[in-house]
């Protein structure tokens, strides 16, 4: 796990050092443990290191010379990659790296370490080219130049489980590449001032994340699973190297628990691989709760000591799981340790958080995602968990609702929106969102899409006038793949939350939150042979009548008591509605209107209007609220970021 950067260059003007310099100070944090720099003519590449596997040899940025990589007297296949040098930065952990090292051995590579998963990543593009990623099991993003053919190639793992953002100098001259907008925007020369995105603003407003793109205009995110080829005449080629799998119609529970169980089961197996100490989030719910006991089973079988598990007691009741997280601990055989949430200045969490990444959120569990990471951090460097559970095995309750619009979809709209409101989680507030999907429109994508909403249209242009007129019309729904002619229509919505939201919203705040102390989150249930299993079983399967997650949890059942396998699904939160109206209620005011989002258009008076009505307890903005604070700490940092590096030695 790493930070990674680099920039190349369409002309032949030189690349200027400060602006790398500048890239590498931002991502130190993501990297403490090593960082270089190596520049390539038109190319230069910036790396800052978190050592997790094979510590002595895997400094980067890592180089293959044109003479090394083959045994002239061993037979070698046919080659895909290019011959000449290549100079490599990755971020991430190949989990299959072993399989790989012995495939490409006996093509005639001779590799210079032992158990390098990053050396397979260059042996692997001389022999498989733009293939490579086909080959990777894992989670990555990375770089390689190609010198001899002055060709960069760039990959990310197939759930976006690592972010890598890329931007075009204004000029057209040059790309820019970075783990964190953040980055991207240190390095900026002078005179490319960066600007802000509106069609991410709407995105954001709409759905609480920016949908692949950033509030910086110009800088986006590659697409998960995805590689781009970037050739030196600044021909660029984006394609998609991975699918989910069709769903098979025909499919039983027949076999399914023990061929998930088997998947899984060497999923975790192989998350276990590490040269530091390893630990497992455990919240006591059934994703995590699963990764674990099998993670001591696999160690127990090995006899490797017990699975250290770690939990985060909460100063709430309402929302701390340790009792359950204790049981299960207990059940299995781990080490368990209950971690004290040091709350402190939830602020000023915030606002570090934002200002090495650059990126605002709506997803208020970025605070005890980031609070479990930073106190488990002192006994661990990477950590298991069960991220990706929801998503793959119909985890969310709108999964369910959108089966209840297939088949009652005119009794539903016939339902008087005017009853129904109340606090967000509440199931007044869900039934409410349940007919403003029904009403929304005839096509799937925008019922999805409305049941899911931040705020509406209607909300946006009260809040944002004009924003949504000035930017082209784009619903993110025309995009989604396979709406129609589906007759699932919960797997379908499945399949957006892992295409869209899981990528750009859950893993990102994933990656921000545990990075920013240098942890390595690793998630098996984002296997590819996982996704592969549960992409080709129809919700029948996956949630039989509905029930949230039956396959996952007649699994579990082999391996928890029954109290954890029937627990009904917990969000990993904190109070933020009460702590909007109190503890927080003042540093909301001020961020809210210290005139920060007039710059976006914000009519203050329709954040005014939302801030008293929740504060009086008259109704509940928790989420908008908490959505328009992020967006005011973004712009406190755009404002504020490090001022771009002036040119040196360029008219």
């Amino acid at each position: 796990m790493c930070g990674i950067a680099g920039i190349v260059r369409f002309d032949d003007l030189p690349i200027d050092t400060d602006r790398l310099g500048a890239m590498l100070a931002h991502l130190k944090h993501r990297g403490p443990d090593g960082d270089g720099i190596s520049e390539h003519g038109r190319c230069a590449l910036v790396h800052t290191r978190l050592s997790i596997i094979d510590l002595l040899s895997g400094q980067q940025p890592m180089h293959l010379s044109a003479s090394e990589s083959m045994d002239g007297d061993r037979h070698a296949v046919p080659r895909r990659g290019s011959s000449g040098p290549l100079h490599l930065v990755f971020n991430g952990e190949i989990y299959n790296h072993k399989e790989l090292r012995r495939k490409l051995e006996k093509r005639g590579h001779v590799f210079a370490s032992t158990h390098s998963d990053t050396e397979v990543l260059l042996y692997g593009y001389r022999q498989w080219g733009e293939n490579l990623p086909k080959h990777l099991h894992g989670m990555f993003a990375f770089a390689i130049w190609d010198e001899a053919d002055r060709r960069l190639f760039m990959a990310r793992d197939r759930a976006g489980k690592k972010p890598l953002f890329i931007r075009y100098s204004q000029d057209q001259r040059e790309l820019v590449f970075a783990s964190l907008v953040g980055t991207i925007t240190a390095g900026l020369p002078a005179d490319d001032k960066a600007q802000i995105k509106r069609q991410a603003l709407l995105n954001y407003l709409r759905l609480g994340y920016t949908f692949g793109q950033s509030m910086v205009d110009g800088v986006n995110e590659l697409p998960a699973a995805h590689f781009m080829r970037i050739e030196a005449d600044g021909e660029v080629q984006i394609r998609r190297y991975w699918r989910p799998p069709p769903i098979s119609k025909h499919s039983t529970a027949l076999g399914a628990v023990d061929a998930l169980d088997e998947v899984l089961t060497e999923a975790v197996e192989k998350r276990l691989e590490a040269d530091v100490p390893l630990g497992c989030f455990l919240s006591g719910g059934i994703d995590s709760s699963v990764i674990a006991a099998i993670g001591q089973r696999r160690l127990g079988k090995l006899k490797a000591g017990r699975l250290r598990t770690f939990s985060v007691a909460m100063p709430d009741v309402q929302y701390d799981e340790t009792p359950h997280a204790i049981e299960v601990a207990n059940h299995i055989g781990a080490e368990h340790t209950v971690l004290q949430c040091e709350i402190g200045d939830a602020m000023a969490d915030l606002k570090r958080l934002m200002a090495v990444t650059g990126e605002p959120t709506a997803d208020s569990s970025l605070l005890p995602t980031h609070w479990l990471c930073k106190t488990a951090r002192p006994h661990c460097k990477a950590a298991l968990s069960g991220d990706g559970g929801d998503e793959l095995f119909g985890g969310y309750d709108r999964y369910r609702a959108m089966r209840l619009l297939a088949t009652h979809r005119g009794w539903i709209k016939s339902i008087p929106r005017g009853l129904l409101g109340g606090d967000a989680k509440s199931s007044r507030a869900r039934l409410g969102r349940l007919v403003d999907a029904a009403r929304a429109g005839s096509q799937p994508s925008e019922q999805y899409q409305s049941m899911i909403h931040l705020f509406t249209d209607q909300d946006i242009e009260s809040l944002v006038p004009g924003l949504i007129q000035e930017v082209e019309p784009s619903s993110a729904g025309a995009n989604l793949p396979n709406w129609q002619p589906w007759d699932d229509l919960a797997h379908a919505a499945m399949r957006w939350d892992f295409q869209y939201y899981l990528p750009f919203e859950l893993l990102r705040k994933v990656d921000r939150a545990a990075m920013a102390v240098a942890l390595e989150v690793r998630c098996p249930m984002l296997d590819t042979q996982v996704c592969d299993l549960a992409g080709h079983l129809p919700t029948k399967v996956l949630m039989p009548g509905g029930k949230p997650k039956a396959l996952l949890r007649q699994l579990a059942g082999k391996y928890l008591p029954e109290s954890i396998c029937r627990r009904p699904k917990r969000g990993f939160a904190v109070p933020m509605g009460d702590w909007l109206r109190e503890r927080l209620s003042d540093d909301l005011h001020d961020h809210l209107f210290d005139g920060k989002l007039d710059v976006l258009g914000v009519e203050a008076a329709v954040s005014r209007r939302m801030f008293e009505e929740h504060r009086s307890g008259q109704a509940d903005h928790t989420h908008r609220l908490f959505s328009l604070l992020q967006l005011s700490l973004w712009c406190d940092w755009f404002e504020t970021a490090p001022p771009p590096v002036p040119r040196v030695g360029i008219d």
